[in-house]
Formats: C-alpha cells, sequence, structure tokens
C-alpha cells in the first residue's frame, strides 16, 4: 500500500513536471509530444527543474539578497534530495528520481545553479567569452543532462561538443528574442566590447533605442547564433534516427526564430520573436519529408569571428 502511495505521488508530481513545460515553453512541450512515454517524462522533469532554478531569480529581480538565500536554499535542498534519492519537493522528486534513472553527473545541475547565480545583480558581460560562461552554464549543461535520457549510447566526446554547441546557439537565441524584456529589467547580455564596436553603449539598450548601428549588430549577433547551430548540426547525422528526430525539431523551432527576427526588420525591443503553431507543425512535417535539418549558410561579409570550443 506503501509503494503504492508513493507511485501515485511520483506520478502526480511528474504531471506537475509536464504542466511546468506547457506553460514554459511552448517549443518544448511540442518537440516533446513526439518522445516515447518514460523519456518524455523524463525530459519534462529536466525542463521542470530547470525552470524553477530561474523562476527563483527571476520572480525576485531586483532583490539580490533573497535571490542568493532561495538559490543557496534551493542548492542545498537539492543535494538533500539527491543523497536520499527523492523527496516531497514536486520538482526535486521527478528530477532526482530521473537523475538516479538514467545515471545524470550531479555536476551538471549544479553547474546550472552557478549559472543562474551569474543573472543576480549581473548588469553586462565585458566580452563574448564571458557570455559564453553563462551560456555554458545555463544552456549547454542543459543538453548535456539531456543526453542521458534521450538514450545517446554511447555518449562521446563529439555527442558532448554537439551538445554543448546546441545550448550556447539555444540561449544566444533566447537572448536576441528577450532583448526588451531583459531591457526592462536593466538586464544586458550583450558582450561591452561588442556593442562599443558598433558605436553602441548600455545605456542605448536599456532606453531601447532603434538606430542603424543597432541593427547592424543584431544582424552580427544572428549571424553568430547561426554558426554555433551550423557547428552543433555537423554530427546530427551519426545520433540514431528516433533521438535525432527530437533534437532535430528542438534545433529546427529555436533556430527558426532567428527568421522572425529577420522578418521583423531586427525589431527585438518592441516585438519578441516567436514561431507560432502552424509554422512548428509545417517544420514538423518539412523533417519528416526532407530529413535533419541542414543550417543555412552564414554570408562571409557578416564578420562573425571563429568560434572557439566551449
Amino acid at each position: 500500500m506503501r509503494r503504492d502511495k508513493t507511485e501515485a505521488g511520483l506520478e502526480a508530481h511528474f504531471r506537475i513536471a509536464e504542466e511546468s513545460i506547457r506553460k514554459g515553453s511552448k517549443t518544448f512541450y511540442f518537440a516533446s509530444c513526439f518522445m516515447r512515454g518514460e523519456r518524455r517524462k523524463a525530459f519534462h522533469a529536466v525542463y521542470a527543474f530547470c525552470r524553477q532554478t530561474d523562476n527563483l531569480v527571476d520572480d525576485n529581480e531586483g532583490k539580490p539578497k533573497l535571490q542568493r538565500m532561495l538559490l543557496n536554499n534551493w542548492r542545498k535542498r537539492f543535494i538533500e534530495a539527491y543523497e536520499r534519492g527523492g523527496s516531497d519537493d514536486p520538482i526535486l522528486n521527478p528530477f532526482v528520481k530521473t537523475m538516479k534513472k538514467y545515471d545524470m553527473p550531479l555536476r551538471y545541475p549544479l553547474e546550472l545553479i552557478k549559472g543562474v547565480r551569474m543573472d543576480i545583480g549581473k548588469k553586462e558581460y565585458g566580452t563574448f567569452a564571458e557570455l559564453r560562461r553563462y551560456c555554458f552554464r545555463v544552456a549547454s549543461v542543459v543538453g548535456l543532462m539531456l543526453l542521458y535520457i534521450l538514450g545517446i549510447d554511447p555518449i562521446t566526446a563529439t555527442a558532448r561538443k554537439y551538445a554543448i554547441k546546441l545550448g550556447i546557439a539555444m540561449q544566444l537565441t533566447n537572448i536576441l528574442r528577450d532583448v526588451g524584456e531583459d531591457a526592462r529589467m536593466g538586464r544586458i547580455y550583450f558582450p561591452k566590447d561588442e556593442l562599443a564596436r558598433f558605436g553602441l553603449s548600455r545605456d542605448d539598450i536599456i532606453q531601447r533605442r532603434m538606430s542603424a548601428g543597432f541593427i547592424m549588430f543584431i544582424k552580427f549577433q544572428v549571424a553568430r547564433a547561426r554558426r554555433y547551430y551550423q557547428e552543433a548540426v555537423k554530427v546530427l547525422a551519426s545520433i540514431r534516427s528516433e533521438v535525432r528526430m527530437v533534437i532535430a525539431l528542438c534545433f529546427t523551432l529555436y533556430r527558426e526564430i532567428l527568421s522572425v527576427i529577420e522578418q521583423n526588420q531586427y525589431e527585438v525591443f518592441a516585438k519578441r520573436a516567436y514561431v507560432n503553431t502552424m509554422r512548428k507543425v509545417f517544420l514538423y512535417l518539412q523533417l519528416i519529408v526532407f530529413g535533419y535539418p541542414r543550417p543555412n549558410p552564414v554570408p562571409a561579409r557578416s564578420a562573425v569571428p571563429l568560434i572557439d570550443d566551449a
């Protein structure tokens, strides 16, 4: 009887995780629908943990002491749950169970918490190397966690490299999509030295000033994100078909946000780029017919710097 109640409680927690992704990310929820039962639930559990970790900071913007306290407490509770193998917390419980089931390394969620902590009181990044470290912690490690639940075996250095590159590409896309919202919160993720190269400053972003220089700057950042997608997709063909479709769908839907930004004439302050449901279905059918994606070539004149391994 006790075991039945425990299993029922875990199922209820997994349903909470599913609701978290359904409300929090239409793109990831759409992609998860094409996964099989157990792996889909695990995918939801990972998302819910990442979302909750992020919300501890985002929901308490402007209160750095509270943010640090909440994040430190969350880290402590997570480690305790991991050591016990479970928790009463509806977010921690399915995530820890997922970690144990798929032998997911502890260092990845701890790295995620470090990345979210970087948002506390952070107003700007000096260089792209600093921003890339942030992207690795908040996005690439999520991809590394997902390698385990997607059943990629063995998890090679090539697979890890793919996950890192794709995570950075997707986080750069998030940054481009959310420029206006972040500016209203006083957050600027664009590297300070690159802004200066285009004659821009922190104040231009905070005040949401559209200018020819800003448009050129956004074009530069879009091209960089595309280059990361291009690097990531090189090993997609080596992943088995069932997993490849799920990853390719996430890849395609996120990369499409860059196309929407272009269609919006690079207006990222007043318009938040998103891919509507009809377009998502079309892209999925396109994958079915034509197979996994090949990135659009980046024009040579984009002057995107060479990408170092993260």
